[in-house]
């Protein structure tokens, strides 16, 4: 037997009852609070072909136990194998942290994040992470704004749709959902979109979203016409200004240069 065998019979056992300290049932929340106290693991042998066939439950004595798939999908079959044939499978363990779910294939990834500590690090980082950004003040971002970003993500796609989730998601990535806030802004972008399906920019499918409309180019067009009246407008009363302040200071010179004449003579 290869040393690489040796070691893997030698491991995987080990490995195997350590997950089993934190079995999980066939039932693991994932969202809500109930999955924020999470820790437990569940365990897969897969086969060559990286399917999983066997769900483990239990260890006794040389025999690994627990329900078998043909479909690697429903695992309803009890079976128990050999611990010699768990050479012929791989482990996939899925760890359920703290509402965060940490997958390792093979035990040395296994054996990385439980001597590391990782899982409990990477969260406890993230929660850092997602405090500071509920300090933060959010900018509301405007009617056409929005209107630009799903024009352009129109051209890209013809059948794009969007939602006020999706809008929130491109603009302060998903770390929004766990704001204190977030119903605040949820209601303020349902309300926008809304607003501009109101004045057919948009147009609002049921169980799709919110699409553009062609008359969408026509307001955007209209608005930077006017965005540039009101800077050709700004740029000219700047010249109006420093030409005034340019003539004024011309006047004071010449004056002044008058009056020293003046006194010499």
């Amino acid at each position: 037997m290869r040393l690489r065998e040796r070691i893997r019979q030698f491991v995987v056992p080990r490995v195997i009852r350590m997950a089993l300290e934190k079995r999980g049932g066939r039932i693991i929340p994932i969202s809500g609070e109930e999955a924020r106290e999470n820790d437990v693991y569940l365990i897969y042998l897969l086969d060559s072909a990286g399917v999983a066939r066997l769900v483990v439950d239990d260890i006794l004595d040389d025999q690994v136990q627990g329900k078998w798939s043909v479909d690697g999908r429903s695992f309803t079959e009890e079976r128990s194998i050999n611990i010699r044939e768990l050479a012929q499978f791989q482990l996939w363990i899925q760890h359920y942290y703290r509402g965060w779910t940490f997958y390792t294939t093979g035990f040395a990834r296994f054996l990385f994040n439980r001597w590391s500590h990782w899982p409990w690090i990477k969260v406890k980082y993230d929660r850092y992470l997602q405090s500071r950004f509920n300090k933060r003040e959010l900018p509301r971002q405007d009617r056409m704004k929005v209107l630009r970003y799903i024009l352009s993500e129109t051209v890209k796609n013809a059948n794009f749709h969007t939602h006020p989730t999706t809008l929130m998601s491109h603009f302060y990535t998903v770390r929004w959902v766990h704001r204190p806030d977030k119903e605040e802004l949820l209601r303020y972008y349902r309300l926008l979109l809304d607003s501009m399906s109101e004045v057919q920019d948009l147009e609002y499918i049921e169980l799709q979203g919110y699409r553009l409309k062609p008359q969408a180019l026509n307001t955007i067009t209209d608005f930077d016409l006017e965005e540039q009246r009101h800077v050709d407008n700004k740029n000219t009363q700047n010249r109006i200004f420093w030409l005034t302040v340019t003539l004024i200071i011309v006047g004071v010179v010449q004056a002044g240069a008058a009056g020293y004449v003046a006194w010499l003579k």
